[in-house]
């Protein structure tokens, strides 16, 4: 079977093992769980949290707002610019409001993305 025509969650499960075959001591992954299943997603986020713990550095770029409260450290970006860093506890904590006292990751992205864009949206 050529691996070309596998299914895409099997696709990502192939594409980490390969990277995965040489111990690397840092290991990139650019969007790994787009388009796999929950229980992938959740198996991933396993497999990489021990990696991390195992003295792997993991960078991760993702989407997916509720899986980048899996890492330890974010650094959350748009349009080319950082706009917060931090753990996710931090970064959720500049985006907390007196109508938004918990705010989830994803309210936090949002309103850290509204908020540097504000400048923009004044002088158009």
């Amino acid at each position: 079977m050529n691996a070309s025509s596998l299914p895409l969650g099997y696709k990502q499960r192939l594409a980490l093992a390969c990277a995965l075959m040489h111990k690397p001591d840092i290991l990139f992954l650019d969007e790994p769980t787009s388009g796999v299943d929950p229980l992938a997603r959740r198996e991933f986020w396993a497999r990489v949290n021990a990696l991390a713990e195992g003295g792997t550095t993991c960078l991760v770029t993702t989407h997916f707002m509720e899986e980048a409260e899996y890492c330890d450290h974010l650094v959350l970006m748009s349009l080319g610019e950082i706009l917060a860093q931090g753990t996710p506890s931090e970064i959720k904590a500049k985006a907390r409001r007196v109508d938004r006292p918990n705010p989830s990751m994803e309210d936090a992205f949002i309103a850290l993305i509204e908020e540097h864009e504000q400048p923009t949206r004044r002088a158009s």
